[in-house]
């Protein structure tokens, strides 16, 4: 860990008020680290990069946290986004995940608010088994099955950290920007008070299009999908 003696402008506490948790019996979810940040692929806002203590998961979650504007009185716009190498970085067009991320960025800078990144990629079985599900996937099987085939769950993220990470920013009241009703029931479950679900865009594509119909029709995501898949 780096110590405050070599970053003394990065590392903040969090203020005690600012720790509580929904986890009767255990340590209190702290902020670790507030890093600004510019942030280029959102018109240059600026920008928190926040870590965190004591997360009820060792991964390495972070937030990206925006201040809303003084006049703006709405709850923060949150939106939980599970990491994916394959489409935040590279863009891939077999999932949505990397149109969704920009989406999202460019809400919480308009707006305020705040993007978790959980380290949760592939629904949490990981890169390697996720490239090994692409296999299947591509002998047409649908995403969950190619995941119960290499003997993994359908989905095995929970959202407890997503939670306490929120609960020590004290964003206990938001707005969610989801398509995913896991999300939305798990937060609720850990004391956060969800006052409006904002549904994410459809980013369609011909590659993906049988992806976001599994999940809108095995796991309940609201998703509208086109009648088309894009070129």
């Amino acid at each position: 860990m780096t110590t405050s003696a070599e970053t003394p402008e990065a590392v903040t506490e969090a203020a005690p008020e600012a720790v509580t948790t929904a986890f009767p019996g255990t340590i209190p979810a702290a902020v670790r680290a507030r890093v600004p940040v510019t942030l280029s692929r959102v018109r240059d806002r600026n920008a928190d990069l926040v870590t965190f203590h004591h997360l009820p998961d060792p991964g390495e979650h972070f937030a990206v946290l925006v201040p809303a504007a003084p006049a703006d009185t709405a709850p923060p716009l949150v939106r939980l986004h599970s990491e994916c190498l394959t489409g935040d970085v590279l863009g891939s067009a077999r999932c949505d995940c990397g149109p969704q991320l920009d989406e999202a960025l460019r809400a919480i800078a308009d707006h305020g608010g705040a993007v978790l990144y959980l380290r949760q990629e592939g629904r949490g079985i990981g890169l390697y088994n996720k490239l090994d599900t692409y296999v299947l996937q591509s002998q047409d099987h649908d995403t969950f099955a190619a995941n119960r085939m290499i003997g993994r769950g359908d989905d095995e993220r929970d959202y407890a950290a997503a939670a306490a990470m929120l609960h020590a920013l004290g964003l206990t009241r938001i707005r969610l920007l989801t398509n995913n009703p896991d999300k939305v029931r798990e937060l609720r479950t850990h004391g956060i008070e969800i006052t409006e679900v904002i549904p994410t865009g459809v980013y369609v594509t011909a590659e993906n299009s049988r992806y976001l119909s599994a999940k809108a029709e095995l796991a309940g995501h609201t998703i509208a999908l086109l009648q088309e898949a894009a070129a």
